[in-house]
């Protein structure tokens, strides 16, 4: 079961009403995009890790570790905003290349402490919302909300697939570790080839077995979510 998930089900705030929290943390989201203000931001981070690390009971610790990936490419964009060129050293601190210079300007430094929070907002929204409520509580209040059944059901189906993704793929990297398939370059790179070859062929078989299932339940195009 993937960290996010397990708790999920296993917070304190997991039986609080769903549509509230699901308003609630949609409501921050949109505040957090539609003002692009850096106390406000501010404010409704801390708020977010306040609620899912104290009041929801998700351990401090995990819940940072979740931040890790979607603050590496939050990282790499920085970078692309706070470091500007220029053909003289008109920067708060700079280095030389050739005959240009580049650094970081006193506005783009400032721009990007708002960015960073305002996405450090909008992670914390989302993640309370990911963090605290099952994925049959939102699958409930996206029917509540009218959602298009379509999108509803490739929701499902994401979600389904995510699991057998990593369910096959462990066993694959398992199977391999203990044929010593990732001992040097070359074995690493055509041990990752094959995993890609496998991974592809396994998870087509288990989209036949569920769809052979399915057929045998009569489905309709619904989900019944109990």
């Amino acid at each position: 079961m993937l960290l996010i998930d397990r708790y999920a089900y296993t917070n304190k705030l997991k039986d609080f009403n769903p549509m509230a929290k699901f308003i609630f943390a949609i409501g921050a989201l949109f505040v957090s995009l539609g003002f692009n203000n850096l106390y406000i931001n501010f404010i409704i981070f801390i708020m977010m890790v306040l609620l899912t690390t104290i009041v929801a009971g998700i351990p401090s610790k995990n819940y940072f570790k979740i931040y890790l990936v979607p603050l590496l490419f939050l990282f790499i964009s920085i970078l692309t905003i706070i470091i500007s060129k220029a053909n003289e050293d008109i920067f708060l601190w700079s280095f030389k290349i050739g005959k240009s210079y580049f650094g970081i300007k006193e506005e783009s430094l400032t721009s990007s402490i708002v960015l960073i929070f305002r996405v450090l907002a909008c992670l914390s929204s989302t993640f309370f919302i990911a963090l605290t409520t099952p994925i049959n509580y939102l699958i409930k209040i996206f029917k509540k909300l009218k959602f298009p059944p379509t999108i509803i059901e490739l929701i499902i189906l994401i979600y389904r697939f995510i699991f057998v993704f990593l369910k096959e793929s462990k066993e694959i990297i398992f199977a391999q570790e203990m044929r010593f398939g990732y001992i040097g370059i070359k074995n690493t790179y055509r041990s990752i080839g094959l995993l890609m070859k496998c991974l592809f062929i396994r998870v087509l078989l288990k989209y036949e077995d569920m769809i052979n299932s399915l057929d045998t339940k009569l489905y309709n195009g619904d989900f019944k979510i109990g």
